[in-house]
């Protein structure tokens, strides 16, 4: 189907740069043609008016630039629309939350704050920038993207199949109820046209509860009793 000013559903595409267009480093599956091949489609689309493309790093903004000079991924974003973690970010913490984000930073500089995305999405929605509905964050981990977004955000999710992963650990099974995409031009057309069905996160959100049960009684008495109303349900 040709795309149209009328038949775009899913306009705004916020791009997550860890684990996703960081290609080859560390468990990086996604290529760096793919990745080129896809931001020079969807800027070309941009440049249409049908789109727009946005960039999450939740790196400390020096830091965030030296990666994504290094994968050459400057030219694809406006520069008001790459969003870093700033001095105004971290100061805005509770203050327990801001010694820990701190003290991160000391052990690693690259330190990546998880839920600095759902605070930019969260800041452009209340400013009525962006939209539920017209939104779409391409992204890879079903804890920290996943779930994250339907707790806070509620913006639209799509998992980048390669890169699934939980808390950064690649997990192989796919969780029911998702939408998981591939790195090229159908997958996203699809998104932009509202192809994908509505998400159903019941089977999230039940998986992210249990574990979170069985790793608050870690350790406890009553651990087996846990495990054991976990794992036969």
């Amino acid at each position: 189907m040709k795309l149209t000013k009328n038949n775009v559903v899913k306009k705004n595409f916020f791009f997550c740069l860890d684990d996703i267009l960081l290609f080859n480093e560390g468990t990086k599956k996604i290529t760096e043609k793919e990745v080129i091949d896809l931001l020079s489609f969807m800027q070309g689309l941009e440049k249409e008016g049908f789109v727009e493309l946005f960039l999450l790093a939740g790196l400390q903004e020096k830091k965030s630039k030296e990666k994504i000079k290094a994968h050459s991924l400057e030219t694809f974003f406006k520069k008001e629309n790459i969003f870093h973690v700033n001095k105004e970010y971290v100061e805005s913490k509770e203050e327990l939350d801001k010694e820990r984000h701190l003290a991160q930073l000391e052990k690693d500089p690259f330190f990546d704050d998880k839920f600095f995305k759902q605070t930019v999405l969260m800041g452009l929605l209340k400013e009525n920038k962006i939209t539920i509905e017209n939104t779409a964050l391409i992204c890879h981990d079903i804890w920290f993207d996943a779930f994250y977004s339907i707790k806070f955000s509620k913006v639209d999710f799509f998992l980048v199949e390669k890169n699934l992963s939980e808390r950064n650990n690649l997990i192989p099974e796919k969780i029911n109820g998702l939408n998981y995409i591939d790195f090229k031009e159908s997958d996203f057309k699809k998104i932009i046209l509202g192809k994908f069905p509505k998400l159903d996160t019941r089977f999230l959100e039940a998986y992210i509860f249990n574990k979170l049960k069985l790793e608050l009684f870690e350790g406890t008495k009553i651990d087996s009793l846990v495990k054991k109303s976990v794992l036969t349900k």
